[in-house]
């Protein structure tokens, strides 16, 4: 017996908005409500019920390379992943794929991936004929046949507890070709099974970290803002949607930022009953360096004079800073009380604050878009502490012997604990480079 909704019957029983759409529709964006809050962006809702969707933002930290600036997105590592300690002999298992016990890598379905490029150097699925791409009027390109996730970042939700999630944003590739098909007719492991069959997996990971399809994506120097308080039109503003890639989820789309190929060791590791070797993937990491303390930067200017690091404007003058009062040091920074520090405003390590140091850009073979981030102390300059400005600007004036740099991996906050002010940042993250 076939049972169809009809509107103007009063006994009618949970009509669905799908129930007159027939094969591989569009059934909209999927609901980021249950994504834990790192992929909802800065500023995203924190309630699950009537949730808003694209309150929060996403935006490109300023980072350096070689000297050179750079920048990269942020998404934190799992509290399971990081409960597991390194090991004596420089092993991660942190950075293990999944840290269970028989890991099982979610997969993704990459068109036409053409390595060390997760995407098509041009698209080769076929497009309705004269086909032009209108953002206007459609609702997705059909010039391009976006990639099929699998799994999606639910938190866990249990009523008097903080939410906790176990997302980690890294897939196993399966690589599929769209030759011959109509671009965007596959918009789910379902329907790409009917066609396609069974592809194997390759042996390349993917991060690809999902976040809500209506958050916006800034790079560096980018503002959601469209107007100045004067109301004239702010010049860093952008639209937020150039950034993020656009997937497929059981014929739902969703947005990603692509973080690229996750190179990676088998290593081995015991489990099961009988105790049994596995070999397991092991993600390899690039060093993030942050300095240990900073003080207030050297653009603080004072009746046209550039104050010394640290030091505060009052009274028409620089002066040292106070605990209190007129001289008290802007919001996230302190008054020194000993050392190179005393009377000078500064702050404890703060990791995606503008300053970090990353090892290798993204077109560097040594590439890896999961970062181990480490401490270092900026030497004093003419015997006082640098300022912001003056920091290292590449990993190998962090890595001087004769720098006094003292470089040393993150011990990071205590496990479980609520964060709290002066904690060591975290011992890893996931640190994605965009094109």
């Amino acid at each position: 017996m076939t049972f169809k909704c009809f509107p103007l019957l009063l006994l009618v029983a949970a009509c669905s908005p799908y129930d007159y759409q027939n094969g591989e529709f569009n059934a909209g964006p999927v609901d980021a409500a249950n994504f834990p809050l790192p992929y909802k962006g800065v500023g995203g809702e924190t309630s699950v019920n009537g949730y808003r969707a694209g309150a929060g933002t996403f935006t490109e930290i300023r980072a350096f390379v070689n000297g050179a600036q750079a920048g990269y997105y942020s998404f934190p590592f799992s509290d399971r992943q990081l409960m597991l300690q390194d090991l004596p002999d420089g092993g991660t298992p942190a950075t293990n794929v999944y840290p269970d016990k028989d890991p099982k890598t979610p997969i993704a379905y990459a068109f036409d991936p053409s390595p060390p490029n997760p995407f098509p150097s041009s698209q080769i699925c076929t497009p309705p004929q004269n086909y032009t791409y209108d953002p206007r009027t459609d609702d997705m390109p059909l010039n391009e046949q976006d990639n099929i996730f699998t799994q999606l970042p639910f938190a866990r939700e249990v009523p008097g507890i903080a939410s906790t999630f176990e997302y980690i944003p890294v897939v196993a590739e399966v690589a599929v070709a769209a030759a011959g098909l109509a671009c965007q007719s596959i918009k789910s492991e379902k329907r790409l099974k009917q066609v396609l069959g069974t592809p194997p997996k390759t042996d390349r990971l993917l991060l690809w970290a999902i976040i809500d399809p209506s958050s916006g994506v800034y790079r560096v120097g980018e503002e959601s803002t469209r107007l100045l308080p004067d109301a004239s039109l702010n010049p860093n503003y952008a639209y937020g949607n150039v950034v993020q890639k656009w997937g497929w989820f059981g014929q739902y789309y969703l947005a990603y930022i692509d973080g690229g190929y996750v190179p990676y060791d088998l290593v081995d590791d015991r489990y099961g009953v009988p105790l049994t070797v596995h070999q397991v993937p092991r993600m390899r990491t690039q060093k993030l360096y942050v300095p240990r303390g900073v003080v207030l930067s050297d653009a603080v200017q004072c009746g046209g004079i550039a104050c010394q690091p640290g030091q505060v404007c009052a009274g028409a003058s620089c002066q040292t800073c106070q605990s209190s009062g007129a001289r008290a040091c802007p919001r996230n920074f302190q008054c020194g009380t000993s050392g190179t520090v005393m009377g000078r405003c500064n702050a404890n390590a703060q990791l995606g604050a503008g300053y970090d140091v990353l090892q290798y850009r993204r077109a560097s073979l040594d590439f890896t878009p999961v970062c181990q981030v480490w401490l270092y102390t900026a030497s004093n300059i003419s015997g006082r502490p640098r300022s912001v400005a003056e920091l290292p600007k590449s990993a190998a004036e962090v890595e001087d012997p004769l720098a006094g740099t003292s470089p040393a991996k993150s011990a990071g906050p205590p496990v479980g604990a609520t964060p709290r002010p002066g904690d060591p940042p975290p011992r890893y993250i996931y640190c994605p480079q965009v094109d």
